[in-house]
This record gives structure tokens, sequence and C-alpha cells, in this order.
């Protein structure tokens, strides 16, 4: 028993001493490779526990997560002879840690050639469709062309490329105001148009609205005058037939008319006393046929 524990004990004591140097650890957020002396004689691209050869042995880590490939904004020339504000990046992992190593060696290194091809395949395709079509239809053929042409150059490096996306497509600071004075002025000439359109049928539909409130105006009094000239006719009528039962009432009547169109208020007047008036006036019931015939 007691050799038994002393082996034990010399068993954990190695463990502890060569375990890093006979295992290594790759989680499921890396790859690996294991080189001896700087050649490559393994590549580990899922996650465990494996042994490698103690001090001779190296093992280098590689991220396995999808990387992104910022490419800096540029300005680049369309086919219509004018520029654009490019902002695109790309996003891609390692999936060959071997042929990685060989060719780029580092992330970093890794970055800064995704970005150089995916930066050249750009400028190809910008060149190949006009300003206003990227701005507003091409956008996405675009990206998939970039990402189609770039795939097979950078699996060259071990790198899957993923996805390719233009971040920005903008115009210079130079001619962005003028370019954006030109859109307010068409959206002001659209606006001008749709309210002199609008002022005119506001004036047809006055102008209708006058006519017909001035033929229901007409109409009007033309009934109110036929209606008025025949209430004038009937009282006319009326009026005629009580002159003709007493012809020395009217005769009277018409008097009166003229002395009230004559005389102001409060007038003194001088008639002879045997004078029709004069004998109305002191009969306040009026004059009876006997007083008119003495």
């Amino acid at each position: 028993m007691k050799y038994v524990a002393i082996l034990l004990v010399v068993g954990v004591l190695v463990a502890g001493i060569l375990g890093p140097q006979l295992f290594f650890v790759v989680d499921e957020k890396q790859v690996a490779i294991v080189t001896r002396f700087g050649e490559v004689k393994q590549q580990v691209t899922s996650p465990g526990l494996f042994a490698k050869t103690p001090f001779v042995d190296n093992v280098t880590y590689f991220e396995k997560r999808l990387m992104i490939f910022d490419a800096p904004p540029d300005s680049l020339l369309t086919k219509d002879k004018k520029r654009l504000i490019i902002d695109v990046y790309a996003r891609g992992r390692i999936v060959n840690p071997k042929l990685f190593r060989e060719t780029v060696r580092t992330e970093s290194q890794a970055a800064s050639r995704a970005v150089d091809i995916i930066s050249s395949e750009m400028r190809a395709e910008i060149a190949g469709d006009n300003q206003a079509e990227i701005i507003t239809t091409s956008r996405e053929p675009i990206m998939n062309r970039i990402l189609e042409n770039s795939k097979p150059q950078l699996a060259l490096f071990g790198i899957e490329l993923v996805d390719v996306r233009i971040k920005r497509a903008d115009f210079p600071v130079e001619i962005a105001d003028s370019v954006y004075a030109r859109m307010q002025a068409e959206r002001q000439r659209k606006a001008d148009k749709e309210r002199a359109e609008g002022a005119e049928i506001d004036a047809t539909v006055r102008a209708e609205v006058d006519r017909d409130a001035t033929i229901i105006v007409a109409n009007a009094e033309k009934n109110a005058n036929i209606l008025r000239g025949e209430g004038e006719a009937q009282a006319i009528q009326i009026f005629a037939d009580a002159i003709g039962s007493d012809l020395e009432f009217y005769s009277f009547q018409r008097s009166l008319e003229a002395y009230h169109a004559i005389f102001a208020e409060k007038s003194t007047i001088v008639v002879p006393a045997d004078s029709d008036l004069f004998q109305f006036l002191q009969s306040p019931e009026g004059l009876t046929k006997s007083d008119t015939e003495n």
C-alpha cells in the first residue's frame, strides 16, 4: 500500500507538470493547428480534448466565430462618371486553419487582405452601374455579385466569406448640397403644381356655386315679382271696385292724400267755411251725403 500511494503521488505530480504538454483543449469558439518545428502536423476544427507530443508540438488558436472585414469609406466613380461615397463591410470565418496560417498567418493580416479584395470587387461593380441605379435599385444585386466574386479569392486563404453589405452609398460632400437643392426644388415644383391644380378646382367649384346661387336668387325674385304683381293687380281691382261704388268718397280721399303730401307737420291752413274739408274737420265722423249736397 505504501508503494501504491507513492506511485499515485508521483503520477499526480507528473500529470500536473506534463499535462499542459500532453493535452490541449479547443473550445467551440476556436480552431487550432499543431505545429512541430514550424511544420503543420494537425489542424483541429471541432471542440474537444486533444493530445500532442510534449515539448515538441506547439498549438496555435484562431477565431472560429464570424470575423468582420470593415472597409473604410471610399469615393468611387460610377458608369455615368459620377462619384459616390461607398461604405462596405463583409463577414467570414476561418474554415481551413492550416491554409490560413500558411497564407496570411494572423487575423489582422487576413482582415487587411479581405478588405483589399472586397474593395477591388466593389470598385469594379460600381463602375458598371449608374449613380441613380446604385442608390435606388441596384444595391442588392451589386452586393450579391461582390460576394460571389470574392468568395473564391478568400477561399485561397482558408476563409469562407458569408456576407457582403453596403452600409452607405452617399453623394460626396462637395456635391451633396447641390443635389439636395435640386431635390428640394423638384419637390417644391410638384407642391406648387398641386397647389395650382387645387386653386383651379377651387375656382371652378366656387364659380359653379355662384352661378347656381345667382340662378336660384333670380328665380326667387321672378316668382316674388309675379306674386307681387298678382297681389297689386288684385289690390287695384279691389280699389277700383270700391271707387266705382262711391266716386265722391274717392274724390275726397284723393284730396286728403294731396293735403298730406303738401302740408308739413304743425302747418296752419285757411279753408273756406263751405268747403268739404272744413265740414270734415268740424265733424270727426266725416261728411255725409246730405252735408255735401248742402
